[in-house]
């Protein structure tokens, strides 16, 4: 076997886990017969870029300021239905729409965190996770898959299975940005490995992370397989190189807020709303 070694920024990574969901066969299966939830954040708006042509809309998110939201409510998809060809927002209804999910249907949804045994879980700066976590019990309850798009540098020490137990939203004296808890998901994890696997038959292996300026957060792989097979990543990994990857998501909602403001009202702890910071 042929060998090669790729180093992929945070945005690179999120492009290539986008095209190998994408080519994933659960999910091209489950395009033709069923139903696909896409629940928002920037990996799975770059998954929703692609199946239907443009971003969802970014609630939370993470910056040097800390765990913030956006500055104001606006319009737009954070989580949507396809089926059948068309899709659907859901953001008032997900707990409902969830519940007609089966066997034959997918939920794709990234993580904030990950651990070396395939837990995962995601942030909620909202009371109970809001809407999303009113729903989350019936994901798995009514059989769907749960497929979690997140990149390498999301693996993080220790069992988030004892992490949440020893953590949460409520009793923080101080955070920069909203104050959060841990809501677990259970599914299969799909990282920057997996997607090269599904784009083409080859193994790869992280040897690396993280790395300087634009490159911090980064994850450098090898790649090893038949010539004809690594051809095909060589190409995948030039072209995404060869263009310049901005973070996803409706451009609205990607104005992160400042205190006061109207996201101030559903959160707790944050010193810029209290004036510590």
């Amino acid at each position: 076997m042929d060998r090669i070694q790729a180093t992929l920024t945070v945005e690179e990574g999120k492009e290539l886990i986008a095209m190998g969901v994408v080519e994933n066969p659960l999910v091209q299966e489950v395009l033709k017969k069923g139903k696909v939830l896409l629940k928002g954040g920037t990996t799975v708006s770059k998954i929703s870029e692609k199946l239907l042509g443009f971003p969802l809309r970014i609630s939370g998110r993470i910056t040097n300021r800390g765990t913030v939201a956006s500055l104001k409510d606006v319009d737009g998809p954070h989580s949507i239905i396809i089926e059948k060809g068309k899709w659907y927002d859901i953001d008032e209804t997900i707990a409902s729409q969830v519940q007609r999910f089966g066997r034959e249907d997918v939920i794709i949804c990234g993580a904030n965190a990950f651990d070396s045994e395939g837990r995962a879980a995601i942030m909620a700066g909202s009371p109970g996770g809001g809407n999303i976590g009113l729903s989350l019990s019936s994901w798995y309850t009514e059989g769907a898959s749960v497929l979690i798009p997140v990149g390498i540098e999301k693996m993080i020490p220790g069992n988030l299975d004892n992490i949440i137990s020893k953590t949460g939203r409520r009793g923080k004296k101080l955070s920069w940005g909203m104050a959060v808890g841990l809501m677990p998901l259970k599914g299969e994890i799909f990282t920057e490995i997996d997607a090269i696997k599904s784009l083409a038959n080859v193994e790869a292996y992280a040897i690396g992370a993280g790395g300087l300026g634009e490159a911090q957060g980064s994850i450098t792989l090898d790649i090893m397989g038949e010539e004809v097979e690594l051809e095909k990543i060589i190409e995948i990994i030039r072209n995404i190189k060869a263009t310049e990857h901005s973070v996803s998501g409706q451009e609205d909602s990607l104005t992160e807020c400042e205190a006061i403001c109207d996201s101030c009202k559903r959160h707790i702890g944050c010193g810029y709303k209290s004036g510590k910071l």
